[in-house]
């Protein structure tokens, strides 16, 4: 019975030691390390997956390569005004599934003074975005499209003039475009953009020859919305607790269950 009360009364003392070892060790080691050892930082809000985001978008737009097969697009149109809108839904605090569309105003080239056109543009890709949460948004993105480009030509007739309509249809095998939004407030930015949009012409008038390849190259500025506010989401206040804190409540939690 001596020995019994001996090692009942001593089993207390010594979980006590082992807790003020495991304390004593723990907080060495945060010693060693700095003061910052023992601190995870919790990560920041996301303010991209599951937004809808909005871009409209203005400038100028200028094509090169060919129309079909030995002409090439300077013979016939210049470049003029585009504009256009993105829609964006966010799949990852960088990532966004984007469609977009544009319409440039083609003016007449040197080679003919009586043609005018327009192209149309509808694109489906992914943008990425190399920071999120800054003022400052840089970006890049790349997709494929549809091409509808329209060439009218006015011809002087007796009694009156006369136009007909040539149209050509496309695929944009390529679409790169890189820009920054600036945002002065959180939902709204106002930023510059660069595309080069790339493929041929499958479809045209009168012709049943190979693809023609042509380029349109664009810059501009553009509005950026993300009607959900920045900033709004805040992390968990469980994440980045300090191991000391953390090696403390166990601490804690070891000498309330005792």
């Amino acid at each position: 019975m001596t020995a019994a009360g001996w090692v009942l009364s001593s089993s207390p003392a010594l979980a006590q030691t082992a807790d003020r070892g495991t304390t004593t060790a723990a907080e060495e080691e945060d010693e060693e390390l700095g003061p910052e050892a023992g601190t995870k930082r919790p990560a920041g809000p996301d303010e991209r997956t599951g937004h809808v985001l909005l871009q409209g978008r203005a400038g100028y737009s200028q094509p090169f390569g060919s129309m079909a097969a030995g002409q090439p697009v300077s013979e016939m149109l210049s470049g003029g005004l585009a504009f256009g809108a993105n829609v964006g839904i966010g799949l990852s605090r960088v990532t966004v599934l984007e469609a977009s569309g544009s319409y440039a105003l083609l003016s007449q080239a040197g080679g003919c003074n009586d043609c005018s056109g327009g192209s149309l543009d509808l694109g489906l890709g992914f943008v990425y975005h190399i920071a999120q949460g800054l003022a400052i948004d840089p970006w890049i993105s790349y997709g494929v499209g549809y091409r509808r480009t329209a060439l009218t030509r006015s011809e002087a007739t007796p009694g009156a003039p006369t136009t007909s309509d040539q149209v050509f249809h496309g695929l944009d095998v390529a679409r790169i475009a890189l820009g920054g939004d600036f945002y002065p407030v959180a939902p709204l930015g106002v930023g510059l953009f660069a595309e080069l949009d790339a493929g041929t012409y499958l479809s045209r008038p009168g012709e049943s020859g190979g693809p023609a390849p042509y380029g349109f190259f664009q810059v501009g500025l553009r509005l950026a919305l993300d009607p959900v506010p920045r900033g709004t989401r805040t992390p968990s206040a469980s994440a980045g607790t300090p191991r000391r804190m953390a090696v403390q409540a166990a601490g804690a939690g070891g000498t309330a269950h005792r």
